[in-house]
């Protein structure tokens, strides 16, 4: 073999190994890498779904992404998009779930910068989900004081008609 075919082939067996050893060196299994994968891919996917505005699609991937192990930059905006997302569910079932989500990533992942954003956000949920209970308050205030409302214009109407019936008796007994 010619020395500088052989030094080629040394230098890619070199390269090679080194590279395939980068698994091992950082501490992760095969398995592990391929999470990492699916979760970058899975991201990847979503938000490309998310510019093509199919939103359902893109909620599919990030819940998957979420579900896998943690992984920064990828999974905190993740979460911080699900937790978007998740706002525009009805019935406050969507607001519970962002709620969690952001938790989750002020938990999981403090110094993100997605963390930085889901603060306001965070607070913003809350002070929405305290509105609409105090609405939910104010309309059943509403419903009662209605109530109490006919409940009174029967109550005098009732006594109008007690006093007619008195005002009779009276009469009858004067007779």
């Amino acid at each position: 073999m010619k020395p500088e075919k052989f030094c080629t082939a040394l230098l890619l067996l070199v390269l090679f190994s080194l590279s395939g050893g980068c698994g091992t060196f950082i501490g992760r299994s095969p398995s592990v890498i391929r999470n990492v994968t699916s979760a970058e891919r899975n991201f990847a996917g979503a938000l490309e779904n998310l510019r093509a505005g199919n939103e359902s699609v893109a909620r599919d991937l990030l819940v998957r992404v979420v579900s896998e192990p943690g992984l920064a930059g990828v999974t905190d905006e993740a979460l911080f998009r699900l937790a978007l997302l998740n706002l525009r569910d009805e019935n406050g079932k969507g607001e519970r779930r962002a709620t969690e989500l952001i938790e989750r990533l002020l938990g999981e992942f403090p110094g993100s910068i997605w963390s930085r954003q889901a603060a306001p956000l965070a607070e913003y949920v809350q002070e929405t989900v305290a509105l609409r209970a105090r609405t939910r308050e104010l309309k059943a205030l509403r419903n009662q004081n209605l109530s109490l409302s006919r409940d009174n214009k029967e109550l005098r109407q009732s006594i109008e008609r007690i006093k007619d019936l008195d005002l009779e008796l009276e009469k009858k007994i004067r007779r």
